[in-house]
């Protein structure tokens, strides 16, 4: 439960969102004027913006909607529309898509405001509101996101703005910011239906507060749902009556991903079951060995002992890379083409099959934890934008290794800081570390495990290593805000 604090005058707040915004400006200046001058102009949008992989997806739909009336996509759901839409109805695509670029780097300074006022609730402490502002200003890992025109950076920004508005009712028991708390993860949700995992972390925060008070848990529960509800019902609503079938946050991985072939979807299930990296463009991983490497490059195969079963080694995952992308020889019939698909997935299958039979721990949890690791502690940063390391220039390195060794440094001390709650059993402040841990654990045990998708829970490592460094200050009296 959380003790009430004296907030800041608005005049202070708005000196504090100056500032983190200037912050986040330089940080979009850096990866502009420092970008890669190599980088395909084909994914720029204008002199600010970037598009990433997805990039269409997100935005497609939202432009045939202005040309034909109609919003086609039952894989992506319409989190950019709201924000988009406006602005596409009065700027052409590329200025509309730059003007998102601008409004991400707004959101995610009033975000990174919210979540040091959260610090400050949470922790009672100035020295906390200050130290998550300053962690969420230096480290760029989030303001990486800003340039990219995907759904990262607007989720991050409202699933932040949701949990400010969950600690604004334990202060203040008003039911009004349940609603909003609701509406914004509503939003998140719409962005990236991973937000989704924490709904019930915020339902847990809530029951924590009312303690034994069962109906006004139910009642704050039920406030909290109600955008939720409203929200993925009219989407599945929608999808019932445009496509005749139920589908309440997106359709299956299968119908989604149009590169996903039955062959690569079952080397992609057997990479990730034997615990391998699956991100193709990982150098060193056991998708980039699999389908990018030359053939004829005698660089080390990632797949070793740990991997292999008795019918599997070296030699058969080096022929199942050659058949699989034998597939691709244009000259081969049709029937030859059938036969070498089918051939893959059967391979691919038994070798799974296999895999779990032989290293059943390995599959079920080491794996898992392995996923985690190399999530949490990469050995590279994704996305920036610059050139390759021999052909960087100095502040480039520096802002290259500074953005690696912050990201260590903040999970490695998150961990930390939740294993000795979790000791000296702190379950009040425990339940801010399940929040992003949630999304680790589900991702990992997934095999999804690229970078961006860990951005989602890094704001709220942030919030609990800044109230872990003020913790000789959290007994103390609430204090307000230095202005």
């Amino acid at each position: 439960m959380l003790e009430q604090t004296s907030l800041p005058s608005r005049r202070s707040l708005f000196k504090w969102f100056l500032f983190i915004l200037a912050i986040k400006s330089v940080w979009l200046v850096l990866f502009t004027v420092l970008r890669n001058p190599e980088w395909n102009p084909e994914f720029s949008v204008g002199a600010i913006g970037l598009y990433g992989g997805d990039s269409q997806t997100y935005y497609y739909p939202v432009e045939q909607l202005i040309k034909t009336g109609e919003y086609y996509g039952m894989c992506r759901m319409p989190g950019v529309l709201p924000v988009y839409l406006p602005l596409r109805m009065a700027l052409s695509e590329v200025n509309a898509q730059q003007a998102i670029v601008i409004l991400q780097v707004i959101f995610d300074s009033l975000s990174s405001l919210l979540l040091a006022i959260m610090a400050l609730r949470i922790f009672k402490s100035q020295r906390a509101f200050r130290l998550a502002v300053l962690l969420s200003c230096i480290t760029g890992f989030i303001a990486l996101r800003n340039v990219y025109l995907l759904s990262d950076s607007l989720c991050i920004s409202s699933m932040v703005t949701a949990f400010f508005f969950v600690t604004s009712y334990l202060e203040s028991s008003q039911k009004k910011h349940l609603i909003l708390a609701g509406i914004f993860l509503t939003w998140s949700i719409f962005l990236r239906q991973i937000s989704i995992l924490a709904v019930p972390v915020a339902g847990l925060v809530l029951l924590n507060f009312h303690g034994k008070n069962i109906r006004s848990s139910l009642s704050a529960g039920a406030l909290l749902i109600l955008p939720i509800f409203l929200g993925l019902s009219a989407w599945t609503l929608r999808n019932m009556i445009t496509y005749k079938r139920p589908i309440v946050l997106v359709a299956p991985l299968d119908e989604c991903m149009y590169n996903l072939t039955p062959e690569l979807a079952a080397v992609r299930t057997l990479i990730i079951g034997m615990g391998e990296d699956f991100q193709p463009w990982s150098k060193g991983g056991g998708a980039y060995w699999f389908f990018n490497q030359p053939l004829s490059d005698n660089a080390t195969c990632p797949f070793n002992e740990r991997h292999f079963t008795h019918n599997m080694s070296e030699k058969e995952m080096t022929e199942l890379r050659f058949n699989y992308r034998s597939i691709a020889d244009t000259s081969l019939s049709s029937f030859q083409h059938d036969s070498l698909q089918q051939l893959v997935i059967q391979k691919a299958n038994k070798y799974l099959t296999e895999y779990k039979s032989e290293h059943p721990f390995q599959f079920h949890a080491g794996n898992k934890i392995r996923f985690a690791a190399l999530f949490l502690f990469p050995n590279r940063i994704d996305d920036i934008p610059f050139p390759a390391m021999n052909k960087m220039n100095l502040l480039q390195k520096g802002i290259k290794v500074w953005s690696l060794i912050s990201l260590w440094l903040v999970h490695a001390g998150a961990l930390l800081v939740a294993i000795w709650w979790l000791i000296k059993r702190d379950l009040d402040r425990l339940l801010w570390a399940t929040l992003p841990l949630s999304f680790i654990i589900v991702l990992s045990y997934l095999g999804y495990i690229e970078q961006r998708y860990l951005a989602t829970s890094y704001p709220f490592f942030l919030l609990i290593l800044a109230g872990a460094i003020s913790y000789r200050k959290i007994n103390q009296a609430p204090s307000a805000l230095p202005r």
